[in-house]
């Protein structure tokens, strides 16, 4: 699978941001509004609520959480198509699919 995709589980690292947004796909990080939270050196409590929430709990992003999909981010996975797709890959993968 082309790592772009950002489909598979193992492939997760600096392609897939704590929220499960693909970043090489977000227009935010296309256009350099984001610099994916995967690369920023955050100052403790200055993390987006994701990245701090995922932290605290010790996993790699928000689909490996017993809570996921939480109220805090459910408003964010219908904000934008991008997030729409994170939503559908890390629901796919917790259920087993890896080509989400």
């Amino acid at each position: 699978m082309n790592k772009a995709s950002c489909g598979k589980r193992t492939e997760l690292g600096e392609l897939i941001a704590y929220c499960g947004v693909c970043c090489e796909s977000c227009p935010d990080y296309k256009s350099g509004c984001c610099p994916s939270c995967r690369k920023t050196l955050w100052e403790e409590g200055d993390e987006c609520m994701p990245v701090a929430c995922c932290r605290e709990k010790g996993i790699s992003f928000c689909g490996e959480c017993a809570c996921f999909p939480c109220p805090d981010m459910k408003g964010f996975y219908r904000e934008s198509e991008s997030h729409e797709r994170a939503y559908e890959r890390m629901t796919g993968l917790r259920a087993g699919d890896c080509d989400q």
